[in-house]
């Protein structure tokens, strides 16, 4: 008994409410009346309406007959496979067998006489195709599919926005193949690269001393400077202090009272000649500072032009090269 009450609520709990069953009666009144007055695509309207309502075989079957009198085959056995398929209720009335066995005998009488067309896209890619202005999947390009008798404007587009249009006319059970041919995409432009720059080359600047030079030349010259300068003024202090001492002298024998006045010229003259002696070295350093090659020895090396080298040993001085 717990069993039987369970169910009977759920069933009940399932059932639309009157007011929903109301008006479905009213729309399925609606559809026949339209179709006795030939407005079939109205009666159409009213009929779907209904069926979404309640969802019944009867009312499935119905709007089965609705889209057959329009010449819809796909949608009619799209819903008659619905109405085959719904579950039979324990307490139902027998009219909804009934629907469901007409159901199931016009869906396969259906199969048959749908047409198919298949679309081939040739040249370049399409990216948008439409039947009837209802898209089709990509997936479908090369397959037949199906479509309801009649006149039907097939259009292929591509990624240049350039269509392809065809009509195709369907007649029950034809298989027929529309072809569409598109211009190929226009090929990628690749990036233009500039030129490079032309580089001009910086002028040459002039080779530069080795610091081992810079320091013969440098170091040479101002040590000539110093010894010039040093040997010629003790040189001139040497002069007169002889001319002093010349007038105490007379036939190589001088006064005793003048002794330290020669020791002291003698002690100028031999500053005197080293400033010279050392004037004529830092001269000879930094001629040779200015005759050392400019580059680097491994430059030199490498170099096919001629080479030259000055070298300085001790107490030796001499110059090397090759041509």
């Amino acid at each position: 008994m717990l069993l039987t009450i369970v169910s009977s609520s759920s069933r009940a709990s399932a059932a639309p409410p009157a007011a929903q069953k109301e008006t479905a009666r009213r729309l399925m009144d609606e559809g026949k009346e339209r179709t006795r007055n030939g407005e079939k695509e109205r009666a159409l309207e009213a009929y779907q309406k209904a069926h979404d309502l309640m969802k019944v075989p009867t009312t499935g079957m119905t709007l089965v007959k609705a889209h057959l009198a329009l010449g819809h085959l796909v949608e009619a056995r799209d819903v008659a496979l619905e109405v085959a398929r719904m579950p039979r209720e324990r307490s139902e009335p027998a009219i909804f067998d009934r629907a469901r066995k007409d159901a199931k005998e016009i869906e396969a009488s259906l199969k048959p006489r749908i047409p198919t067309v298949r679309i081939v896209v040739k040249g370049g890619p399409a990216t948008h195709v439409t039947v009837d202005e209802i898209d089709v999947a990509p997936l479908l390009l090369g397959e037949p599919v199906a479509m309801n008798p009649g006149k039907h404007a097939i259009v292929a587009r591509n990624a240049d926005n350039v269509e392809k249009r065809a009509e195709v006319d369907l007649a029950e059970r034809d298989a027929k193949e529309v072809e569409l041919g598109l211009p190929a995409a226009n090929p990628v432009l690749l990036a233009t690269v500039p030129p490079p720059a032309r580089v001009v080359p910086e002028a040459p600047r002039g080779p530069e001393r080795t610091p081992a030079a810079n320091l013969l030349v440098f170091g040479g010259f101002g040590l000539a400077v110093a010894g010039l300068a040093v040997g010629g003024v003790t040189g001139a202090l040497t002069l007169s202090a002889a001319g002093s001492v010349k007038a105490q002298c007379a036939n190589g024998i001088c006064d005793p009272t003048v002794k330290n006045d020669l020791e002291s010229a003698s002690s100028l003259a031999t500053i005197s000649t080293i400033g010279f002696a050392a004037a004529g070295v830092g001269a000879v350093c930094g001629v040779v500072g200015l005759l050392l090659p400019k580059t680097k020895a491994e430059s030199a090396l490498h170099s096919t032009s001629q080479r030259r080298a000055v070298w300085v040993g001790p107490g030796s001085v001499g110059m090397r090269g090759s041509f």
